[in-house]
């Protein structure tokens, strides 16, 4: 449980640094590409890469917070 609470505290602290551009913009357009060319999607323009970045931090969060939900109920 105690790593479900971290990992959540630690995506709302980076998508709130991300949020009020504290995080370098050169850092997440990096790891932002890499993520798309292994989807096998466009890449954002400079503009969207924030939004971006907090669109896949939403993302996610809920998935593996639907899988820790998923595994608290079947174990």
């Amino acid at each position: 449980m105690l790593f479900f609470l971290g990992f959540n505290a630690l995506m709302l602290l980076l998508g709130i640094g991300v949020w009020k551009k504290l995080v370098p913009v050169k850092l997440m357009s990096g790891f932002i590409t890499g993520l798309h060319y292994t989807v096998g999607i466009s890449t954002p323009t400079p503009n969207q890469v924030r939004r971006a970045v907090l669109y896949w931090i939403a993302s996610v969060v809920i998935i593996v917070d639907v899988l820790f939900a998923l595994l608290r109920w079947v174990f």
